[in-house]
């Protein structure tokens, strides 16, 4: 059987009522894959065409929605078109959440975004907020959308800042996390001023399971930061982090030397050292470690600093204080912290301007230095 089934295949030409019946059944599965790469099925060939998907990442995406005609996702795609999305956009759209093109616009899309409109926020606003978190879109408008809006708005009195709220996190306006988590911080003694502070900047911080977020509140009021403190809400804030991310920061510190006391110690006095990135992070300790000489305990004690810009601050503030030394205008192997934590106007009136014979040379090192890429 198996050289005529090879003869079969070797020859075209050959009958094919023969050809027919020299193929076994396990023959003509192991050339069905070949049959359907030839064939895509609509909606495969519906997102390479007009999303500009590979066929694998297309073939992954049909695994998760289906369609057998174009007309529901040509009229969803056309209606986020109308709002400014672009053609890069809504692929990157369609690849976070493929059933949005099974939604109908107008029953399930459209409402919610004139929600949103009514509520102050313009066209782009839309974009950026359906772009980063599009689940909102398949929540009811009535019993969840519109309560959490109203829960947000209750602490912030304003639109325009509940709409600053779902921009950096869109899950507050759907989450049924929030108000329980927010009860727990009332009965600690968090004022609403610092929970309308964490809903406005740090939203995230309460969308979270009510367990992950009770074990977070008891670790940041076992290291001793107090309830009624923006410290507080800062920890908060970083210690509902993934673990696995606050454990990658933990350990980039320690590689530069602190230990957990000194960690500990620097998380207390400014809690924003663990919001920063892992890139800036190891940026800013590299800079001031190997391009400046510093003991890396230094930034420990002043952990303000990890939180600076390098771009803006950081590098043409430290130009302009190596010249000063260089020059023996300041004093040499000193490490400078306050010139980095002043304000603009009191770092130039205290290091450029003073100088009156070199103020020029030093305006122009300093500015052109703040425009070296980080």
């Amino acid at each position: 059987m198996f050289a005529y089934h090879r003869r079969a295949l070797l020859c075209p030409n050959l009958n094919p009522i023969l050809r027919f019946k020299t193929l076994t059944l396990s023959s003509f599965i192991l050339i069905q894959p070949f049959s359907t790469s030839q064939n895509p099925s609509f909606t495969i060939n519906y997102l390479i065409q007009n999303l500009q998907f590979s066929p694998q990442t297309a073939s992954k995406l049909s695994t998760q929605i289906n369609f057998t005609d174009s007309t529901k996702p040509d009229s969803v795609l056309a209606l986020f078109k109308t709002y400014g999305f672009t053609n890069p956009q809504l692929s990157s759209l369609v690849k976070t959440y493929p059933k949005i093109l099974s939604f109908d616009p107008n029953k399930t899309i459209l409402p919610k975004l004139n929600f949103l409109l009514s509520k102050g926020a313009s066209n782009s606003d839309l974009v950026h907020i359906v772009a980063k978190n599009p689940l909102f879109l398949s929540q009811s408008l009535k019993n969840t959308m519109t309560p959490c809006y109203n829960f947000v708005n209750k602490f912030l009195f304003s639109d325009e800042l509940t709409m600053l709220s779902i921009k950096s996190c869109a899950a507050i306006i759907y989450s049924k996390y929030p108000a329980k988590n927010i009860k727990l911080l009332r009965q600690i003694g968090v004022p609403k001023s610092r929970i309308a502070l964490t809903l406005r900047h740090w939203p995230c911080t309460v969308i979270g399971s009510p367990t992950i977020f009770e074990k977070a509140v008891k670790e940041v009021r076992e290291l001793g930061f107090k309830p009624k403190t923006t410290f507080f809400i800062v920890a908060l804030r970083a210690k509902v982090l993934p673990k696995s991310l606050w454990e990658e920061k933990v350990d980039l510190f320690k590689k530069w030397g602190w230990s957990e006391d000194v960690l500990v110690s620097a998380f207390l006095k400014y809690p924003w050292c663990m919001l920063a990135s892992v890139d800036k992070i190891e940026t800013v300790m590299k800079y001031f470690v190997n391009h400046m000489g510093w003991d890396s305990l230094v930034v420990a004690k002043n952990p303000i600093l990890i939180m600076l810009s390098l771009e803006k601050r950081i590098i043409p503030r430290a130009s302009v204080l190596q010249f000063l030394e260089s020059r023996g205008l300041i004093k040499e192997g000193n490490t400078w912290i306050s010139p980095f934590k002043a304000t603009e106007k009191v770092f130039l009136e205290r290091f450029v301007h003073c100088f009156e014979e070199e103020s020029s040379q030093l305006l122009k090192l300093y500015k052109e230095n703040r425009s070296i890429p980080t």
